[in-house]
Order: C-alpha cells, then sequence, then structure tokens
C-alpha cells in the first residue's frame, strides 16, 4: 500500500476467510473527507466483488465512513483511489437574478451586466429586476431558497453535478427549477433545467412560462469559483 492510500484507510480487522483462489479477505474502514458519501461509495463500489463464490466483498456507508471488506489488493486500489478524489472540492458561488419583461422601455442598471443578453435573445421593451439570490455550493451539493417578489413567491433549487476545468476555462454543470407561486390570482409558473456554464459569466437560462396574463419572468444566473 502506498504512503498517499494508507493515510485514508485504517484497518479494523483482517478476516481470515479463504476464496476458491487463495485469496482472503480484509476489512477496512475509510474516512470520507470532503466528498459526498453517495459519490465516493460509487468509485468505490466496482472494486467490492459482491459475487464472489465462498467469500464476497461488501460494503457498507455511516456518514462519512465506508467500511469495506475486500481482499488486500483491491483495498489498496480503493486508498489509492480515495486519496487521488477525496481532496477539498472547488466551491461554487451562484448569484441568480429573477427579471421581468414589460412593455415599459426602462433600464435598470442592476442588470446591465445582462441586458445587451436580454434585448439579443427577447423582443420586449424593458427589463426589470424582481428578486435575486446568492447561493452556494460544491460538487454533487444541493441547496434551495424561498424568495419573495411582487404577488408571488419562488422557490429556487440547484445541485450542482461538477465543476469541469480550472482557472478562466473552468465551468460548471448543474440543475436549476424555480417554482413561482403567485399570491394574487392564477398563473403559476415552473422553470427546470440542466446546463453547463462558463465561470465568471452571467448567463440567461430562459424565461419562466406562466399564466399568460401574468408578465414574462426570465432567470440568468453567474458562477464563481469560490477558494477554499
Amino acid at each position: 500500500m502506498t504512503t498517499a492510500a494508507r493515510m485514508w484507510a485504517v484497518t479494523l480487522a483482517a478476516v481470515t476467510v479463504a476464496c476458491g483462489s487463495g485469496q482472503r479477505l480484509e476489512t477496512r474502514t475509510f474516512e470520507i473527507r470532503h466528498l459526498p458519501a453517495g459519490i465516493a461509495g460509487g468509485m468505490i463500489g466496482p472494486y467490492v466483488d459482491r459475487q464472489r463464490p465462498s467469500a464476497p466483498g461488501d460494503m457498507n456507508v455511516i456518514g462519512n465512513v465506508i467500511t469495506v471488506r475486500e481482499t488486500a489488493d483491491n483495498l489498496d486500489r480503493i486508498g489509492r483511489v480515495l486519496a487521488q478524489f477525496d481532496r477539498p472540492q472547488p466551491g461554487v458561488r451562484l448569484t441568480f437574478k429573477l427579471i421581468e419583461a414589460d412593455g415599459v422601455a426602462v433600464r435598470d442598471t442592476s442588470i446591465a451586466d445582462v441586458e445587451a443578453a436580454l434585448r439579443s435573445l427577447f423582443r420586449f421593451r424593458g427589463y426589470r429586476l424582481i428578486t435575486y439570490a446568492v447561493m452556494s455550493g460544491v460538487q454533487g451539493a444541493e441547496a434551495s431558497q424561498t424568495l419573495s417578489g411582487p404577488g408571488a413567491r419562488y422557490l429556487l433549487e440547484t445541485r450542482v453535478h461538477r465543476v469541469v476545468g480550472a482557472g478562466d476555462s473552468a465551468s460548471v454543470e448543474m440543475r436549476v427549477r424555480l417554482l413561482a407561486t403567485r399570491t394574487n390570482g392564477p398563473g403559476d409558473a415552473r422553470f427546470e433545467t440542466d446546463v453547463r456554464l462558463p465561470i465568471g459569466k452571467t448567463a440567461v437560462l430562459g424565461n419562466v412560462q406562466g399564466d399568460a396574463r401574468q408578465p414574462t419572468l426570465i432567470l440568468a444566473v453567474q458562477p464563481q469559483l469560490v477558494v477554499n
């Protein structure tokens, strides 16, 4: 076992179960420090042979601890995988802007960073900021926030799938869902999408469809990397 792998594995017990090939199984516990447990378990799973005759492998996840019963070689491989991937994950700060499009030809300075894109995509006379939200997360994290605006409440939900690349070329893959509930009559609206966005750029995700009698809502977001 390499030094890096030993840092992640604590041997609890050696199980002297002989396989048909003469191999023996051991049990080790791995502490997960940075990865979500579900993601770490998915990475480890292929190294656990639950179909092995006579002495199948096994894995249990409790909190941030994963206990594996496997051959010494496979346990060493698991240790190396975790040493490579269980590292501090890049954080992402997401600034969302919910914008109303209407017939008033006004300019709202709070959405100056996205107004040019709005005018190239849509043909409304004016745009104004309704509300905004700032949410943070790491790879695999989910977050939600309830917002209030004129005549409506909004539930904004996100999941950061992964951060790709680094520096100026980095991007984030994520899911976004917005549910708008009107407080003054019909017209609830829902918007959901999976997107890959460049870090540092404001992107228009799309318009939130609702009742035709209600103003059109447009959701925009800017992702930023957070240095841990």
